[in-house]
């Protein structure tokens, strides 16, 4: 499974292999493999760079989660890449803009659609390849491109603007 952390205002791509209990995280090109248990619902065992920590998530009224480490509240957000919008709230609301940005660093390897083009909810819009995995960035929406800011064999950054659906 996939996900893009915001952890302290830096953006990590996460990549878990829950069968082999590892995790590699991608911060800046940098690579980090961690091992992690779940000894029980919400609570995490995990091993990095020979440390151990203890970790808790806690989902709090507003919708935040925040994850206690070693007895530290750090607050972060978990964003499925798949359904990544940064404009969640528009995007649930018919006339509103969806902004999808990058997932993580990497290449832009297909692009699926074009400015003008009609999209349902789900509908693959991007591929992105990292670390040789390839990784589709999908409407959140159903709607219209309005913009379209990639290219194929363009090299995008975290967070980088892709696409706009209305």
């Amino acid at each position: 499974m996939k996900l893009l952390l915001h952890l302290n205002g830096k953006a990590l791509s996460a990549d878990f292999t829950n069968a082999e209990g590892q995790a590699v995280l991608t911060s800046e090109s940098t690579r980090h493999a961690a091992y992690f248990s779940e000894p029980q619902p919400g609570f995490f065992t995990v091993i990095l760079a020979g440390k151990v920590y203890t970790c808790a998530l806690e989902k709090l009224p507003n919708g935040a989660t925040e994850v206690m480490v070693n007895g530290q509240r750090i607050p972060v957000t978990i964003q499925d890449p798949k359904r990544l919008s940064h404009n969640a709230a528009a995007a649930g609301q018919a006339g509103g803009r969806a902004v999808l940005t990058s997932p993580m660093p990497g290449k832009i390897v297909r692009v699926l659609c074009a400015a003008g083009d009609e999209v349902t909810e789900g509908q693959g819009l991007v591929v992105i390849e990292a670390m040789k995995m390839q990784n589709e960035v999908q409407a959140p929406k159903a709607g219209k491109v309005v913009e379209l800011k990639v290219t194929a064999g363009q090299t995008v950054n975290a967070g980088e603007i892709l696409a706009v659906v209305e």
